[in-house]
This record gives C-alpha cells, structure tokens and sequence, in this order.
C-alpha cells in the first residue's frame, strides 16, 4: 500500500529532475539569449539554400557571429520596390568582445568604413555538405557594388557579393546562351577559317624565315627559362622570407599614410595647380610686355641715361679719392702742430685762470681794481 510521504518524495524528485533540466537548458543553449552582440544586416539577390539560423559569420577564417534571422526583405522593409522585395535578408549576431568594447554607434560607423573599403559577405559552401555559412571578404569596390537598396538598413549593413557557386552557374549559363546562338553555318565558317589560319603557319614555318623565327622563339623561351631558374633560387634564398614580410608592411604602411594624409595631399595639389596657373598667367604678361614696341622705345631711352650713371659714379669716386687725400694731409698737419697747439691750449687756460681770479677780485675789491691796493684796515684800540 502507497503511503502519503511515498507521494510526496516521487513529486520533489519530478519538480528537482525538472528543474535540473531546465538549468542545464539554460546552461548550454539559452545563455546566449542574455549576451549583448552587434547586430548585422545583409541582403542576397540569390538562393542561399543550406544557410540557416545559427549558421556562422566568419572574418578571414575567424568565426565572429552567427546567423540570428533568415527572412525576405518586403517583410522586413514594406517601402522595398518589386525587384528589390524579392532580397533575402539575413541578419546576423557579432560577438562584440572582438571589436575593442565599441559602442553600437561606433560599430556601425566602423562596418560603414569598411564596407567602403570594399568589406562583402558571400556565402561559402563547408564543403560536400552543401551547408552554407557567410564569409566577410575584401573584394574590389568599383568591380563589386553593393546591391540597389531605397531603405535605410536599421543595423550595421555589409554589402554582398555573389557565391562562387553562382558565378559558375552564370557563367556556365552564359556559355551555353553563346553556343546556342551559334547557328551551323557559322560554326562551318569558323572551323574553315581555322584551317586556313593553321596552313598558312604550316607553310610559313617551312620556308627560311619561318625557322628563323622559330629559333627566335626557342632563344626567348631559353632565356625565359634561365631568368625562371634565378627567380627560383632568389626566392629559395632564406633573406626572401623576410623580405617580402617587409615590402608588406611598408606597403601597408605607405596606403595608410596615404590614406590619412589624402585630403592634405588634394589640398596641395589644388594650391600647386592654382601656382602654376598664376605662374602660367605671370609668364603670358611678361612675355607681352617684352613683345611690346613701346618696350624697344623705352630701352632704349635707358641706355642713355644708364651711360650719364656710369660716367657721373666715375667723376664720384675720383671725387671721393680727392677728399680722402685732403683727409690725409690734414691729418698729417694736424700731427705735425700737435705740441703747438697743446701749448696754445696750456696758454689760453691760464689767460683764462688769471681772467677768473681778477674777475673774482673785482667783485670782492671793485676800488682796489680801479685804483690800487685796498685802505689798511683800522684799530680803535690805538687811539
């Protein structure tokens, strides 16, 4: 007989076993539904049979996402134009732990540089599987244009570019549209032309001129072969492993500084251009003004008077020679009477000392200078 507590363990080991199945649940599959990634958005004008939800997004090999919605662009965008509601949209999940810790804004403006550098998605098949997933390339930009679109895309978006698969049906399609327009009479015509082009080699290449030409071409094909056999051994040399990595990066260092200095670099054309304009424009006004008569008039009116500045700056430096030989002789008297004028000198400074001690007389004894020496002084006490 079942008892009460029986019931009671069978229902907390249901409700544990269920709860333990819903963590690992949680563990292992819906943990990445609480992950912040970069949302991504691009669109396929082809079939994209064997890509589904959850396939991964890869840069240069390295897996960085996966695909998170597969739809058609007029359910995404209703405002999409009938040739382009027929897009496949694919959005995609991108693990932002790869970027550096950038913000969605900045997310978006780096994946629109780099779409503009020429960043495409295509999607590349694993192999015999035919399962799919999206490649991130760099391809030519002017050669590869990203597909007409009339919306602006609500996340980061990256241009697509054809599967290889693809391009070999189109062109596989396209030869075989060349061959069937091909009718039987043109295919007669062309085999006939072909024998006519092959005999006319066959006998030009038996006379003597066709075997010069063939041992011409036997000499270029050896000295082919010879420059073949350097090259090889250059490249076997162990300084070409670390030469090439240098050329890399100094090209890669050239396109970068190129790259950031381009407006500088448009900046300076522009102003050498505008240079040589003004230049162009200066040299048109001197040579016509060199081709004007008036100009022969004019010089000749100079030269006159560039003789009259001649002769005038040779009557000048002989007046100039004059002056410097009067300088000299006047220097020389000057030295000659030099102890004259020294004792002339010494004389008048004392005329002038005797005119200042009379002078000071005058002012103490005016009647002793007008008539003789002064009254002797009287002495009360003597009386």
């Amino acid at each position: 007989m079942v008892r009460k507590k029986d019931y009671f363990k069978l229902g907390l080991y249901i409700i544990l076993g269920t709860g333990m199945l819903l963590a690992v649940v949680v563990i292992l599959g819906a943990g990445r539904y609480f992950q912040t990634t970069f949302p991504l958005e691009t669109y396929f004008d082809e079939s994209v049979n064997g890509l589904s939800v959850g396939s991964p997004v890869k840069l240069r090999g390295v897996q960085v996402g996966r695909v998170a919605e597969i739809n058609f662009v007029s359910n995404i965008y209703h405002d999409a134009k009938s040739p382009q509601s027929r897009y496949v949209y694919v959005r995609c999940e991108v693990n932002p732990d790869l970027f550096k810790e950038m913000t969605d804004d900045e997310f978006v403006e780096h994946v629109a540089r780099e779409a503009k550098r020429g960043m495409r998605i295509r999607p590349t098949s694993l192999g015999l599987t035919g399962q799919l997933f999206l490649n991130t390339i760099y391809q030519d930009p002017k050669t590869n244009p990203p597909l007409p679109i009339d919306w602006t895309p609500e996340y980061a978006y990256i241009p697509s570019v054809p599967s290889t698969l693809s391009r070999v049906e189109e062109a596989v399609t396209t030869i075989s549209k060349t061959l069937s327009s091909l009718r039987q009479e043109d295919l007669q015509s062309i085999i006939k032309d072909v024998k006519s082009i092959v005999g006319t080699i066959d006998d030009f290449m038996k006379t003597e001129g066709g075997r010069e030409a063939g041992n011409r071409v036997l000499d270029i094909l050896q000295s082919t072969r010879s420059i073949l056999g350097r090259t090889d051994r250059l490249l076997a040399d162990p300084a070409a492993e670390t030469l090439i990595p240098h050329t890399a990066s100094i090209l890669s260092n050239v396109d970068r500084i190129t790259s950031e200095s381009a407006d500088n670099i448009i900046k300076a054309a522009a102003e050498t251009r505008a240079a040589i304009a003004s230049f162009k424009q200066a040299s048109q006004v001197l040579s016509k003004t060199l081709t004007d008569p008036r100009m022969d008039k004019a010089m000749a009116e100079i030269a006159p008077s560039l003789e009259n500045i001649s002769r005038a700056s040779s009557d000048l430096a002989a007046a100039v020679t004059k002056v410097h030989t009067l300088i000299n002789r006047l220097n020389g008297m000057a030295a000659s009477q030099e102890a004259n004028v020294r004792s002339i000198i010494e004389d008048t400074r004392e005329v002038m000392q005797n005119v200042k001690e009379l002078t000071d007389d005058a002012k103490r004894y005016p009647s002793g200078v007008i008539f003789g020496t002064p009254p002797s002084k009287p002495h009360p006490e003597g009386n």
